[in-house]
């Protein structure tokens, strides 16, 4: 898959090459993945290239209760103007992909040190730029995902955010703490209009031969975080009735959680992706098992039914094995659809570029799905080579990445003189200059 010869080529996409080979680099694996926990040292890492970039640019930097990071470029003249922000997530799954969430975050560091050299040779702006690293999108060391964004949404305070743990019970605060990411500043005002550049993770777009996709809508989604007590054992003279076994609670809801996708063939995804079992000896019969089940369905109707039939395993399995249940967190995304205005802008600068694209929904969740509602915001796909996510052998080819980066930084050239305001942003004509 190729870009469009007549599309411009940028100085400003050498930088974001540059930035993305820089995140790239921590916290690297031998397989060409990346391993970098939220809070972890190849995570402080991440977010020192994040900061020194804002501030050689001569942007400001601020961190907020939860560690979100802001690169904020001033551009307009007033003091009270409205701000535009992209941005998406610096941590990584367990031996994960480079390419997810490091994409957006280092197209919008780009995208914002290009808009501020444009104000330095003259360009006069109605709006400023944020670029932002949300914490913890992943939800791989710490739960519930999106915890970052969520927060700036108002969807639950520091206290709670801060007071999550992994499982070796460190809390988030004490892992921002120990890589010097413990923040106070005010987070930014709520942006006039958020974007967000993200890999598919999906064969959508490669299946389509097109390098850009625009998100219409959201699948939704229902995860559940679970433990089941049982009773540690002997596992040679203990009677078989006697036992209280919690990991065959956990393998009788595992086949579950599978079943009831399978009620609904295509509209329907379910998983049990973390697994974790006490005293995991050999000899002794688990005594605990924690695990995190999901549901994720195209329509919130088929999702309330799934949702259900979920819960009711989790509490039939507890009960055939002869278990309590002593958590069962569940957290629910309803299915939604993105903005029009946004898309319409998107839709609007890869054709002033001359770039193909499609619309398709979202099955994965994005940071961008935490300030539905709150702003107008918008997601652009670029391809995943495999539809391949969540491995260190995700890839995408730096042609697509850059058509990416140049929709993006077009939508902030226009945004960024229209007030912010994506139905103005969409009406300009042609493309803009720089």
């Amino acid at each position: 898959m190729s870009v469009p010869p007549l599309l411009p080529r940028d100085p400003a996409s050498d930088r974001f090459h540059e930035l993305f080979i820089a995140f790239a680099a921590c916290g690297a694996t031998p397989a060409g993945g990346v391993h970098r926990l939220c809070g972890s040292p190849a995570d402080g890492e991440a977010r020192a290239v994040f900061d020194l970039a804002v501030r050689q640019a001569g942007g400001t930097v601020c961190i907020d209760a939860v560690g979100n990071q802001y690169g904020v470029f001033s551009l307009a003249p007033q003091d009270d103007a409205p701000l535009v922000m992209f941005g998406s997530h610096l941590d990584s799954q367990p031996n994960g992909g480079r390419f997810d969430g490091a994409l957006g975050v280092a197209a919008a560091l780009a995208v914002g040190e290009a808009l501020i050299a444009d104000k330095r040779a003259g360009a006069d702006f109605s709006a400023d730029f944020c670029a932002v690293n949300w914490t913890n999108e992943e939800g791989a060391r710490f739960r519930p995902s999106l915890l970052g964004s969520g927060f700036f949404a108002g969807r639950h305070d520091a206290a709670y955010a801060l007071a999550r743990t992994d499982d070796d019970d460190v809390s988030l605060g004490e892992a921002l703490a120990a890589i010097g990411q413990s923040g106070s500043d005010a987070p930014p005002k709520m942006p006039a209009c958020y974007l967000e550049l993200h890999v598919e993770q999906g064969v959508t777009l490669e299946q389509a031969g097109v390098p850009l996709g625009i998100v219409r809508r959201n699948w939704g989604a229902a995860k559940f975080d679970i433990r089941f007590d049982g009773e540690p054992a002997h596992t040679g003279p203990t009677p078989m009735p006697r036992r209280r076994d919690a990991l065959l609670a956990a393998a009788y809801l595992i086949a579950e959680i599978r079943a009831v996708a399978d009620r609904w063939p295509g509209a329907v995804h379910s998983s049990v992706g973390r697994l974790i079992v006490r005293p995991n000896s050999s000899n002794v019969v688990p005594s605990e098992v924690s695990l995190s089940a999901e549901i994720r369905a195209v329509e919130d109707g088929i999702l309330r039914e799934a949702g259900a039939l979920a819960a009711q395993a989790v509490r039939d399995a507890a009960a055939r094995a002869g278990v309590a249940i002593g958590r069962c967190e569940r957290a629910d995304r309803p299915g939604r659809p993105l903005p029009g205005e946004v898309r319409d802008l998107v839709v609007a600068c890869a054709n002033a570029l001359g770039l193909p694209h499609i619309e398709l929904d979202t099955v994965s969740g994005h940071d961008a799905l935490s300030l539905l509602g709150l702003c107008p915001t918008g997601l652009v796909f670029v391809p995943s080579a495999g539809g391949i996510a969540h491995s260190e052998r995700e890839y995408t080819a730096p042609d697509a990445m850059e058509a990416g980066f140049c929709v993006l930084l077009e939508a902030a050239l226009r945004l960024c003189r229209s007030d912010g305001v994506a139905e103005r942003a969409a009406q300009w004509n042609g493309v803009s200059v720089r």
